[in-house]
């Protein structure tokens, strides 16, 4: 029995492709106001240029707004396929994010000393889906370890 065709699968997958397009929209931006040399608007924190402008901005020369962009659309893929190696990937791609969002997190406060509110909203989504791909792998495994025991009884032989 596969966990793909439930309602709540269908519900955890909508879900994260609200989050993932969320990610692409801030990505998105975030990709496009450094291609133009802008600055990101800045509503509520005051260091979205400063840390877009740090030397933690990029990665091996690629800026982390593009790893971001790659990221979510991994993400949007993952949540389009229902099928278990899309479930474990999105929650691989979920982990190494919210696991470099945390990093990043880390060094805005701790180094740069400036906080970009773009980053946060990114951290933030990669944290909701940690939880969404989690909960889409913890169930397809708790819907094949009903379907087990029910296999096990039926190939017994009679006596």
């Amino acid at each position: 029995m596969s966990v793909g065709g439930t309602a709540l699968e269908g519900r955890l997958r909508l879900a994260l492709g609200a989050v993932a397009v969320a990610g692409l929209a801030v990505s998105g931006y975030l990709t496009a106001v450094r291609a133009s040399g802008g600055t990101p608007a800045c509503a509520i924190a005051t260091g979205c240029a400063q840390v877009q402008q740090s030397a933690y901005s990029e990665v091996a020369g690629v800026p982390v707004a593009v790893l971001g962009l790659l990221a979510y659309a991994v993400l949007l893929a993952t949540a389009i396929l229902g099928r278990e190696a899309a479930r474990i990937g999105g929650l691989f791609t979920a982990l190494v994010g919210a696991g470099f969002s945390g990093w990043l997190t880390y060094v805005e406060i701790g180094i740069i000393d400036a906080v970009c509110l773009w980053c946060v909203v990114s951290a933030s989504l990669m944290a909701i889906a940690v939880a969404l791909t989690a909960t889409r792998v913890w169930l397809s495994g708790a819907s094949a370890r009903e379907v087990a025991p029910a296999a096990e009884v039926s190939e017994r032989p009679l006596p």
